[in-house]
């Protein structure tokens, strides 16, 4: 063999092993903007069930940091905390931050058996993907849904829309 023939082979043998590397890294962005959108979806069915099990109305607040107990001066004197809802939107050991963009009131309040009163539409994105993850809470029943959101997000503060938030179809 050659020796311009064997540097062809290790050219090539270099650049088959790269694409592992270069595609393995917006795999792993994938893989986390999808587990925030079902922590998302998690910490409103965690705290629809802390209402209806200790039958008590209650409210907490979403950040991008995740679900927390609300301030005080933000939470009705007759509303208290939902008890033990933190849980937070991704892992600290992540590749990039998650972004969340939302519509929805900043104290999300349940009834004691488990309605959602507060409904609207909240967006996550990740600095790499062009590809954001929506999650649609309906009323009155508090019904949540998964999507893929379907236009740009726009950096001003433009308007969320439900209808822009279309569920993911699986190919069998």
């Amino acid at each position: 063999m050659s020796l311009i023939e064997q540097l062809i082979v290790v050219s090539l043998v270099g650049i088959l092993a790269a694409i592992p590397i270069v595609t393995g890294g917006s795999d792993r962005d994938q893989l986390q903007l999808d587990a925030s959108a079902r922590r998302l979806q998690s910490g409103l069915d965690r705290a629809r069930s802390i209402a209806r099990r200790e039958q008590i109305a209650c409210g907490f607040s979403l950040s991008e940091e995740g679900f927390t107990a609300p301030d005080e001066g933000t939470l009705p004197a007759s509303l208290p905390a939902c008890p033990g809802i933190g849980l937070s939107l991704q892992e600290e050991f992540e590749q990039g931050p998650v972004v969340l963009s939302t519509n929805l009131p900043s104290l999300l309040r349940f009834t004691a058996n488990g309605l959602l009163l507060d409904g609207g539409i909240a967006v996550l994105s990740h600095q790499r993907l062009a590809k954001a993850r929506c999650l649609v809470v309906s009323l009155p029943l508090g019904v949540s849904r998964i999507g893929s959101y379907q236009a740009p997000l726009l950096s001003n503060g433009g308007r969320l829309l439900s209808s822009r938030c279309l569920p993911d179809v699986a190919l069998s």
